[in-house]
């Protein structure tokens, strides 16, 4: 259920808009347009073209009070009809008075019986709700295979410590003398490390409470988490760096968009942003052991990262491979076409795993 509010300025906009160009493009008919244009009893025309602004125009309307010149200025009988004139309103006035007050309480109970309809519990409803929720949380586990223990799939797929802290390195001067950096995808903390001991200042948000508890029991600044919604939490312009190391695959390319969109808003003038990614551009990789994560959504092209990032507004974006891959062809064959083939295979087949991709929001 959307619980956005409904903006009506958009819509009396819309809806003015259309009037006004089915005016101009003779849209309505002369009968239409007549009655459009025809003054209501004892005020001015709804839709003239003076009024420019319709829908506020009808409020005004409706609430001027309507009058009726009574006095009739006929010679002789002029004084009788304006005697029955004001008895015949008096009369009328009454009798609408009563029927918008008989009007207005039906109004009051129809209301009512709404709002207590609305109120009202509905076990069928509620039930089908709850059903559907049950198998919503269920396919989006069975999606990601999040019955896994998480520490034993970390211990098996998700790298060596020295090989991440290593990859991690390489990014921690882009954020030196900086005060408030986000690690979006915190995990075990390496980044985090990295960062307080060069005194650079920051914090870190993951979605496995494990992690984030381990990460905690060691000193260092962390919480549970999703990342849309974390962003989507901090004030304008209240970060100065962030850095997320293996997220971006396991969001869809909306939500990543909303991320970046969230990131550019969150971060100060000048900030970098670094996002590191399993590389595709690697066959082996994009075909094969980024499938080893079951919670992987799917693989993204560094043409496409960096497109994402400069249609967001990153300036001096940039994209960095790393983690060579082990197996490689031998290169060591006479020169010429050969040797030119095994260098394509090894570029193409044995490419570097890894690769990053980093902005800079622009300054003020």
């Amino acid at each position: 259920m959307n619980d956005r509010p409904v903006d009506l300025a958009a819509i009396q906009a819309e809806i003015r808009e259309r009037v006004q160009r089915k005016r101009a493009n003779g849209a309505y008919s002369d009968d239409v347009r007549a009655a459009l244009e025809l003054p209501l009893p004892g005020g001015r025309a709804l839709f003239s073209d003076e009024l420019g602004d319709p829908l506020p125009a009808l409020q005004d309307t409706l609430a001027e009070e309507a009058t009726y010149a009574a006095t009739s200025q006929r010679r002789f009988v002029g004084a009788p009809i304006t005697i029955g004139r004001r008895v015949v309103i008096g009369l009328v006035r009454w009798w609408i008075a009563a029927i918008t007050d008989r009007q207005e309480r039906i109004n009051q109970l129809l209301t009512r019986a709404v709002i207590d309809l609305h109120d009202a519990p509905s076990p069928q409803f509620d039930e089908r709700l709850a059903r559907l929720e049950r198998e919503w949380r269920g396919w989006r586990d069975d999606e990601v295979a999040a019955s896994v223990e998480s520490k034993f799939f970390a211990a098996r797929f998700s790298g060596d410590e020295p090989v991440i802290r290593r990859q991690s390195e390489a990014f921690v001067d882009l954020f030196a003398r900086r005060e408030r950096v986000l690690d979006l995808g915190s995990g075990r903390g390496t980044f985090l490390e990295l960062l307080r001991d060069t005194g650079i200042g920051g914090y870190g948000v993951d979605l496995d409470p494990k992690m984030t508890d381990e990460v905690r029991s060691r000193g260092l600044d962390a919480y549970t988490g999703d990342a849309l919604e974390h962003l989507r939490s901090l004030e304008d312009a209240s970060l100065d760096g962030l850095y997320s190391r293996h997220v971006a695959e396991h969001i869809l390319p909306g939500e990543l968009v909303a991320v970046l969109r969230e990131c550019r808003r969150v971060l100060k003038p000048g900030s970098p942003v670094v996002f590191i990614t399993p590389n595709p551009a690697t066959l082996t990789v994009g075909a094969h052991t980024f499938w080893l994560d079951p919670s992987h959504r799917r693989p993204i092209p560094p043409e496409l990262f960096r497109f994402y990032l400069e249609v967001e507004g990153y300036l001096r974006v940039e994209t960095r491979t790393s983690e060579p891959s082990e197996t490689r062809l031998r290169e060591d064959v006479p020169a010429g076409p050969i040797r030119e083939n095994v260098q394509l295979l090894n570029a193409t087949l044995f490419g570097d795993r890894d690769y990053a991709v980093i902005g800079w929001t622009p300054q003020a």
